[in-house]
């Protein structure tokens, strides 16, 4: 094998290193962006999760004061009938 082989071999192995290397950066930039972007979507997830329970918090809220008032009507009739 002469010395214009070798630098042939050398420049073909110098290019698949490269081509492996542009590769490898680009895979892990898309699994950077990929994860970020997960995050963002679980974020905006949890946000709207948060939203739904405090609009939840207030419908039982209501739906107590309801019964509240239920009760004490349903009192006052049962005492009223008793009078």
């Amino acid at each position: 094998m002469g010395l214009t082989d070798m630098v042939g071999a050398a420049e073909i192995a110098g290019g698949v290193c490269l081509f492996l290397m542009l590769v490898y950066r680009q895979v892990k930039t898309g699994a950077r962006d990929a994860w970020r972007e997960e995050a963002e979507a679980q974020t905006m997830r949890a946000d709207r999760l948060e939203k739904e329970v405090a609009r939840l918090i207030e419908i039982v809220e209501s739906l107590r004061a309801e019964n509240r008032e239920l009760r004490e009507h349903i009192d006052n009739l049962i005492g009223g009938a008793r009078e």
